[in-house]
């Protein structure tokens, strides 16, 4: 037996039939979606948009009203559509810092908080810049504050660099 769910999305007047796995999939894309953009001002009107986006692909692959999309329809539509870019890992990325090979931990000035090292272990590590931090806070709550020694001794250590950009170029030269 077969679970189908019905669902509508936003700015689409269709109501569309999936499959179970074809729910899932398009729930935990937009949760991703959700979780990546919620720093964003405008993060209900790209929901939007990016619902709208998807109801309008998948009203392209209905032949008949009855007909029940699944995952490999559902895949299809999702990568059309491509990754929701939340501007953190994926800027890193495109802007062309390696992954591999021989990389540089300094302190980044931009989007610095107190010192920076944070900043530099988050682009260094190809993380987002708040899970460091909380990593970092965490571990001196944990350590009595060695940890916070430590931060002050790698900001007093490591080199300083202005911009992400700067970082980019050191890197790549």
């Amino acid at each position: 037996m077969q679970q189908v769910i019905q669902i509508s999305l936003s700015g689409h007047p269709t109501k569309f039939n999936l499959d179970a796995d074809a729910y899932d999939e398009l729930r935990q894309y937009l949760d991703r979606a959700r979780i990546g953009l919620k720093a964003d001002p405008d993060h209900e009107e790209v929901m939007r948009d990016l619902e709208q986006s998807i109801g309008e692909r998948l009203a392209d692959l209905l032949p008949a009203d009855e007909h029940i999309i699944n995952l490999t329809d559902m895949t299809e539509v999702l990568a059309a559509v491509g990754p929701v870019d939340t501007g953190h890992e994926e800027l890193i990325i495109a802007k062309g810092i390696p992954r591999g090979g021989r990389r540089r931990l300094v302190r980044i000035q931009e989007g610095q908080d107190i010192f920076g090292v944070c900043q530099g272990l988050a682009v260094y590590a190809h993380m987002d810049v708040d899970w460091v931090r909380t990593i970092f806070f965490m571990l001196a709550l944990v350590t009595g504050g060695v940890v916070g020694l430590v931060y002050l001794a790698m900001a007093f250590i490591l080199p300083v660099v202005p911009t992400l950009d700067e970082y980019i170029a050191l890197e790549t030269a």
